[in-house]
């Protein structure tokens, strides 16, 4: 690519910005413009130097959150957002969430420098890029990226809990949601992850579930699911 691709990082931890520098300052055809640690100065810095590409850390302990990558995305048409995150034990559902959240690629914590160059170049290019490592991450489950992608925060809400066991009415007494509203969610699921049936609804659920339970989520504490996935509201 001869085009220098101007990037900047919105990144809260000092340290792990001063790597992303060093390391992409490398690569002759990219040029780190800017580099913020909230979104808010981002936002100034990004209307200053227009840059292709915003390397942005959506983990709520390390930067803004996936709000931040939202109102980056709505409030600058044409910017490609690469997104990371700090949390590795929950990363495959961070990467669902912000690819649901309209970020144009995710890049694992734990992928390899080279890879974090071939992301900027995928999503500069026009393309999507997801991390080899969430791709593959799925020992015998639908990878999470793509079971979250396609859902609102409250239809991922339901799906969780119907894998925790849960029945719509005690789904509806915890959300503080009517019955009806639940099963509308449920079917508004089913449509968008092309499932027959209850049954089949049931399946999926328990399933990713029980994968999330091994990477550390209590299956059975409904405000740990709530806040882990309220990071898109």
């Amino acid at each position: 690519m001869k085009e220098v691709t101007r990037v900047v990082i919105v990144q809260g931890h000092c340290l792990l910005r001063s790597a992303l520098i060093e390391r992409l300052e490398r690569e002759p055809w990219i040029e780190v413009c800017a580099v913020s640690s909230d979104v808010a100065e981002a936002q100034e810095l990004i209307l200053k130097h227009r840059p292709h590409v915003a390397v942005i850390n959506i983990s709520p302990k390390c930067s803004a959150g996936m709000t931040s990558l939202k109102k980056l995305k709505r409030e600058f048409i044409g910017l490609a957002v690469l997104a990371f995150a700090c949390d590795s034990e929950f990363e495959d559902l961070y990467a669902g969430l912000a690819l649901r959240s309209e970020a144009n690629g995710y890049v694992s914590s734990a992928d390899t420098p080279g890879e974090l160059v071939r992301a900027i170049r995928t999503v500069r290019g026009g393309k999507r890029y997801i991390s080899p490592r969430i791709r593959s991450n799925r020992n015998g489950h639908t990878a999470a990226h793509e079971v979250l992608a396609g859902l609102s925060r409250r239809e991922a809400e339901v799906f969780c809990l119907t894998g925790c066991g849960h029945v719509p009415k005690s789904i509806a007494e915890m959300m503080n949601l009517s019955v009806k509203t639940i099963e509308s969610y449920r079917e508004r699921i089913r449509a968008k992850m092309d499932l027959d049936n209850g049954a089949d609804l049931l399946y999926s659920s328990v399933s990713f579930m029980r994968n999330a339970t091994r990477r550390g989520i209590d299956a059975s504490d409904y405000e740990a699911i709530r806040a882990l996935l309220s990071t898109t509201a």
